[in-house]
């Protein structure tokens, strides 16, 4: 899915190569672990195409190489991609899954998007409550097993905290957006 929104929010700047969308995904991958394959852009330029969510501009034919095809997005695509960003925070399960669709907010409503992160973080904060309020030593486990579960409580509860942070921060910068427009 990630994939797909941000190949539809590049073709709705403009026409581009698939080629050309994969070196533009690889700009804003280089600053993470991911790495993406030729074969996986083209697949999703194909599986895009037969949903009609994007369109052949142009072939382009030359002899000894392969044809270049330009793609552009279609109005349904345009609206799968704005449905797909709402449905990313919706289905929230980690900061990373957020990626792609931070790169287009440009595309949507801000204030819809403001009011998804505050539920996530209202979630999370619930969950947080939860890990408080249930300890390790409560259950009757083996001593090791016992400090395993309080090392897995611990990171799940920062881990939790640090993306709390994050979506805090996420929070700020599309309410400013929202009041810019």
């Amino acid at each position: 899915m990630s994939i797909q929104i941000f190949i539809l929010g590049a073709l709705s700047e403009g026409n581009y190569y698939p080629y050309d969308i994969k070196k533009r995904i690889g700009k804003h991958l280089d600053q993470t672990d991911a790495k993406i394959t030729e074969g996986t852009i083209y697949y999703n330029f194909e599986v895009l195409l037969k949903k009609g969510l994007i369109e052949k501009v142009e072939t382009i034919q030359s002899e000894n190489r392969p044809d270049k095809t330009t793609y552009g997005i279609t109005e349904k695509g345009r609206q799968s991609l704005e449905q797909s960003i709402y449905k990313v925070f919706q289905k929230f399960t980690n900061v990373q899954s957020l990626y792609a669709a931070l790169v287009h907010l440009d595309k949507v409503d801000n204030q819809k998007i403001a009011y998804l992160i505050e539920d996530i973080i209202e979630k999370m904060n619930k969950r947080l409550e939860y890990i408080e309020s249930h300890t390790p030593q409560e259950i009757d486990v083996q001593e090791d097993l016992k400090d395993a579960l309080l090392l897995m409580r611990d990171h799940a509860y920062h881990s939790i905290q640090s993306d709390m942070i994050w979506l805090q921060k996420l929070l700020h910068h599309v309410q400013s957006r929202v009041l810019k427009s």
